[in-house]
């Protein structure tokens, strides 16, 4: 089962919206850790490492998919809370993957695009959950809106990562 890197573009940014349009209420956490597996160490192989990714990739974007259909169905800034702190988990788990993986040194230079996009989104999502967290509806309205404007940039590093394993001969995650 592969995941299209480009796909995650588009699943980013209707999370975004998903988000951003649940946003206005109050109450939040931020968290989320978790380890993950790939390697680390020895340079992976450019089979090994674009199916490392993959399942990296594939595991966000069906969890994501998932969680976007709790986050469209939240009608209390608690639900909105629990899961946008549920989508700072699930980033953080996968930034811990790729940091557990490594590239080959073709594709050194795009894992590192790819791991600080996620990293950046990550961030991102933290400062969300903050306002939301701050119980101030006008506050968590202009993180939705900055969140917004971040989820952008996140995805023109997204399509930067992909377009910088196709230069380094690496096949990106796709169907």
């Amino acid at each position: 089962m592969n995941f299209d890197l480009r796909k995650l573009l588009v699943l980013l940014a209707a999370i975004t919206a998903l988000v951003v349009g649940g946003c206005g209420g109050d109450d939040g956490d931020d968290g989320g850790d978790d380890g993950g597996g790939g390697g680390g160490g020895e340079a992976l192989s450019e089979e090994d490492y674009a199916t490392e990714i993959d399942g990296v990739l594939t595991t966000f974007g069906e969890e994501s998919i998932s969680l976007g259909t709790e986050l469209s169905q939240a009608t209390t800034p608690e639900a909105l809370s629990s899961g946008v702190d549920d989508l700072s988990g699930l980033t953080q788990t996968a930034v811990d993957d790729l940091n557990g993986i490594e590239p080959p040194e073709e594709a050194a230079e795009a894992h590192e695009t790819l791991t600080s996009a996620l990293e950046g989104y990550l961030s991102d999502i933290e400062t969300l959950a903050d306002a939301v967290e701050s119980e101030d509806p006008a506050a968590a309205q202009e993180a939705a809106l900055q969140f917004q404007e971040a989820a952008v940039e996140v995805q023109s590093d997204l399509s930067e990562a992909a377009t910088q394993l196709e230069e380094a001969g690496i096949d990106p995650p796709s169907e």
